[in-house]
């Protein structure tokens, strides 16, 4: 028998039983502590359930005794409010008296000028023992409320008295009482939830699970594995019902009592494993007393240790000859294997500082976008005053006045400029995109007279869609803008003539394995011209950078084909070469819906009727300018430069034909909010929402301008919202009446 095998066998019969002791004690360990979390789970819960039928009991007690006010059966209700809230001054609690179909009166409100409210139908009257409701939402506040109803002391029974208090106050006995990592509940008579410690606002007013309900209806407490409404598999305990039907449920993640299994198994290990330690340390020291081949053995232990491949020895003994070749093999995958650690570890640096690159790289877009939107948004106020002034001058004006062709330049001018705004509140991603399916052949063939406008006559402008291509899911005004960007640039590339190209096809899977595997259509646009240099190429995606000489070139065009296609849920990428040419190609999402009809739009000075228009805008240039043109229109306009002033002007008149709003307000409304306003408590009101920086999606049954916009287009689409609105209401009442 070798000595490895005898000191090992000597090892290990030290080692076994300690094994099995610590075994045996980690087993009873646990089982105690199983045993005590269970008897915490019980004693926790109805600590809880003693603590929320107390609560009860005080809210029932008080409506019992409201009930039997001499107040409440002889004198005026009013003398009944002012008790009542006398009653609950400073608790926050409110009494609330019912007959069997209405509210009567609430003393969260005033006595005088309260109107007796309509209760739903079925809802609670007792008339014998007290009862605690809970509701979802109440008929004031419209906020989860406990209401605890007691009959009056009258035969026949008239009035209830209720009660009412929040949930918050079951809430906090539960954020105070629950144990630390469980999950409790309190559940009312209908196995409703009334409070929860983990996401109350998600899970108030729902039913428990259907074990959990199972379980409560009963009666009795008990113990039982379930999983959560929120998924996690736990120990429940549900409590026996108290004497208003409400349980208690406290229930500790089974992941918890994992956890104490783990940690007395990793305890267990780590003892055994340090028993291994020391029988082997102590055979270590009695082979040290064997010889020379055992210290040569140890020298090649430690050039193992210093990452070098020791020697393997010849030294007569078959043990030990194994274990020096033993030691050379390790040796050689250790130095192999330190090698590929290396290379992996530089590797994974690399990775790291291209991460952080692109994570700086994104900051600085955001940063650029947020200081472009704002700046966009006063641009296009400026603007919407020149383009305003100047429709009304063309609009007075003759086509044989002198100077004529001075205002049609300026007009020019301002559209430009616009377009510029749109761009650079595209790549700020400053407005919200409305995407709708388009097939980009129709598209293609729809703006090719306005794309070979673009490149002129030296440029050959070609295009190759194949006709089974799917619908993409893209706002159309803004491919219009990323085509056109995309086609400025090929022309400005060939000064001395070329061709374009674009073309069309599926994206494979490889183009869009980065976007998540969806499907994608390849956009593409290229060219022949000079192509870019490695450092253009890096840059040409960054907004505001140019090649073009000062004032040929905004560096925006790139910038808005980028956040267009990323903001589309798709990606845009460049593949250039000095010398050979450029192309930019577009991934863009499909969809199966079918293409939208596209509607004429309505005429520039399309005939309507005098409308009475409130003009909420906030910028005293463009409402200086608005109004007058209006009123120049026939129309009669009321001007407030807040929506909340518009408010408090809606409160006292409601004849107004429609709403013409921007959406950025001072205030505490904005121009949005207001909209939502009308449309709960003015109906019949037709709206239009005029914007130059707007992040939050417009209603479906809004008219919406972007600004600047023109005299002809406000007019058509005040006349367009007012009939739209008329028609809604006219089906809504045809649908009501069927």
């Amino acid at each position: 028998m070798s000595i490895r095998t005898l000191l090992l066998l000597l090892v290990l019969a030290v080692w076994l039983p300690a094994v099995a002791g610590f075994a045996l004690l980690a087993r009873t360990t646990y089982l105690r502590e199983a045993d005590d979390a269970r008897q915490d789970i019980e004693r926790f819960a109805q600590s809880l359930s003693s603590l929320v039928e107390g609560e009860l009991d005080k809210r029932v007690a008080i409506a019992s005794t409201l009930g039997a006010s001499r107040t409440l059966l002889e004198a005026p209700l009013r003398r009944f409010h002012e008790e009542a809230g006398a009653a609950m001054r400073d608790s926050g609690d409110w009494v609330m008296l019912v007959d069997r179909e209405r509210l009567l009166l609430n003393t969260q409100v005033p006595y005088d000028g309260y109107t007796p409210t309509d209760r739903p139908p079925g809802s609670t009257f007792v008339t014998a023992a007290p009862r605690v409701t809970f509701s979802v939402q109440s008929l004031l506040a419209k906020d989860p409320v406990l209401v605890a109803y007691a009959a009056e002391r009258r035969e026949p029974v008239r009035y209830n008295v209720g009660v009412a208090f929040s949930p918050a106050v079951v809430q906090r006995l539960i954020d105070k009482t629950a144990p630390f990592g469980s999950l409790a509940a309190v559940l009312n008579a209908e196995q409703l939830i009334v409070a929860r410690n983990r996401d109350p606002q998600k899970w108030v007013g729902q039913p428990a699970g259907a074990e959990v309900q199972r379980r409560a209806k009963t009666g009795t407490s008990s113990y039982g594995e379930t999983v959560t409404l929120d998924g996690v598999p736990s120990l429940t305990y549900v409590s026996s019902a108290n004497r208003h039907g409400w349980n208690v449920v406290l229930a500790l993640p089974q992941e918890a009592l994992t956890q104490s299994a783990q940690r007395l198994t990793a305890q267990t290990l780590a003892a055994a494993g340090a028993l291994l330690l020391i029988g082997l340390g102590i055979a270590i020291a009695v082979t040290r007393k064997i010889g020379q081949p055992i210290v040569q053995l140890h020298e090649a232990a430690l050039q193992l240790g210093r990452d070098e491949v020791p020697t393997a020895l010849s030294t007569g003994v078959a043990e030990l000859d194994e274990v020096s070749r033993t030691l050379e093999q390790a040796g050689r995958r250790s130095h192999e294997a330190t090698l590929t650690l290396q290379k992996e570890v530089a590797l994974a640096v690399d990775e790291a500082r291209k991460a952080q690159a692109a994570l700086l790289e994104g900051q600085k877009r955001e940063a650029i976008g947020r200081l472009t939107g704002g700046l966009a948004h006063d641009f296009n106020n400026l603007l919407q005053t020149i383009s305003t002034g100047l429709h009304v001058v063309d609009r007075q004006t003759g086509d044989e006045v002198p100077h004529r062709r001075f205002l049609e330049a300026a007009m020019r001018a301002t559209g430009k400029a616009a377009d510029l705004v749109k761009q650079m509140m595209t790549f700020g991603r400053a407005q919200p995109l409305r995407p709708q399916p388009v097939k980009l052949l129709n598209f293609v063939l729809q703006t090719q007279e306005l794309t070979r406008k673009a490149v002129g006559e030296r440029v050959q402008l070609t295009a190759e869609i194949e006709p089974a291509l799917p619908a993409v899911l893209v706002d159309p005004a803004q491919l219009e803008l990323a085509l056109l960007n995309l086609i400025f640039n090929a022309r400005d590339a060939m000064p001395e003539g070329g061709a374009i190209r674009i073309s069309a096809r599926m994206a494979n899977s490889e183009e869009s394995a980065p976007l998540g595997g969806k499907q994608h259509v390849c956009l593409q646009v290229s060219d022949n011209g000079a192509g870019m240099s490695p450092e253009t190429r890096e840059r040409a995606f960054d907004p505001y950078f140019t090649t073009k000489p000062i004032g040929a070139g905004t560096g925006l065009g790139l910038a808005q084909v980028l956040a267009f296609a990323r903001q589309s849920n798709g990606d845009a990428r460049l593949d250039s070469m000095a010398g050979v040419g450029t192309r930019v190609t577009l991934l863009l999402p499909v969809t199966h819906q079918a293409e939208l009809a596209v509607e004429p739009e309505a005429t520039a000075r399309e005939a309507g009727r005098a409308l009475s228009i409130l003009m909420i805008e906030d910028d005293s240039l463009v409402s200086s300018v608005v109004v007058p043109a209006l009123r120049d229109a026939g129309h009669e306009v009321t001007h407030s430069s807040s929506a909340d002033q518009a408010q408090a002007v809606l409160t006292g008149r409601t004849d107004f034909d429609v709403l013409f709003t921007d959406v950025v307000m001072p205030g505490k409304l904005s121009g949005l909010d207001l909209v939502d306003w009308c449309r709960v408590h003015l109906p019949a009101m037709a709206a239009v929402v005029a914007t130059g920086y707007n992040t939050r999606e417009t209603r479906a049954d809004v008219q919406e301008l972007r600004k600047p916009y023109s005299l002809d287009d406000l007019l058509a689409a005040l006349q367009r919202a007012v009939q739209d609105r008329v028609q809604d209401r006219a089906a809504g009442s045809a649908a009501s009446a069927a």
